[in-house]
């Protein structure tokens, strides 16, 4: 039986795997949890490939989120999963 709530994970497929099986308008009690962003923010300049940013500025806009507020979390789980490999 499929659960009623989203998988607590940061998992993008196994978020993907529930919301492809999961009819939302039954979910119930669920909230949007908006992460407490950092504090000690520093802006930095980024040369990256043209397509790519099309890709995640489209991609930004499906999740409903700022194109920077994206890449920033893609590059956040990144780096966090190299640190975790690095253990």
């Amino acid at each position: 039986m499929q659960s009623r709530y989203p998988p607590h994970t940061e998992e993008i497929e196994k978020l993907a795997d529930f919301f492809d099986q999961m009819d939302t308008t039954e979910l119930t009690g669920v909230g949007e949890v908006v992460e407490v962003p950092e504090r000690d923010l520093v802006t930095v300049s980024l040369r990256i490939p043209r397509h790519d940013l099309e890709v995640l500025k489209r991609i930004a806009a499906q999740e409903g989120l700022a194109s920077s507020t994206y890449m920033r979390w893609v590059l956040r789980r990144f780096v966090r999963s190299l640190a975790a490999r690095r253990r």
